[in-house]
């Protein structure tokens, strides 16, 4: 009795065990262990978690975190100050407040109907895209002559939508006063059996700070 009182006093003074610190990501290109990672240079801050097969796309920057999945797949999180007006010359403007009418809006993609969503306690909405198949003659965009151009970071670096590929868009609207844009995709034929996976990553997002 005196040996089995002592174990349970061991154990209630121990308590449940620690949950493991988020990490930074690493500043090269390498495959992520899994276990929960937060950012660093993206604002605002956030952490999640990984499972097996994830890849970190570094530069981490204060607009974009980039991850990919297998050889095909990405999981991007992002915020557009600009957007390219599809222009016969893509004519760089300043981002629309309603970014998701302007996806389903854009000439040269098909979306679907918005649903609400939310990520990390944040409300918004996401929609599917795809590149239609009627772009114009000598079209060439930045990412390459099947490929939209869509958003401009900060870097001058351009984001856009190539044909044959899907796209999942959410869009954030109030994150910690940011408006934060999360897209993942790969070729359209195998989004089913990708989704779920980025789904599961987007479940563990917590976003920090004030």
């Amino acid at each position: 009795m005196l040996l089995l009182m002592s174990i349970l006093l061991l154990v209630m003074a121990c308590g449940a065990p620690e949950e493991a610190k988020p990490r930074p990501l690493p500043e090269d290109t390498r495959k992520l262990s899994p276990g929960t990672y937060r950012s660093e240079e993206f604002e605002p801050s956030f952490s999640f978690k990984v499972g097996e097969g994830w890849t970190n796309l570094p530069p981490e920057m204060p607009d974009d975190l980039a991850l990919a999945w297998g050889q095909s797949w990405f999981l991007r999180f992002f915020k557009a100050q600009e957007v390219y007006k599809p222009t016969e010359w893509y004519e760089v403007v300043d981002a629309p407040k309603d970014l998701v009418g302007w996806l389903r809006r854009h000439p040269y993609l098909r979306t679907s109907t918005p649903e609400p969503v939310e990520v990390g306690g944040i409300k918004g909405e996401r929609l599917d895209v795809v590149v239609v198949g009627d772009l114009p003659e000598d079209h060439v965009g930045a990412c390459g002559p099947d490929c939209v151009d869509l958003f401009r970071l900060s870097d001058g670096s351009a984001l856009g939508a190539g044909k044959g590929f899907k796209y999942r868009a959410i869009v954030l609207e109030d994150v910690k006063g940011e408006t934060v844009i999360i897209g993942f995709g790969g070729p359209a034929g195998e989004f089913s059996g990708f989704a779920p996976e980025a789904h599961k990553v987007l479940d563990s997002v917590e976003w920090r700070g004030e």
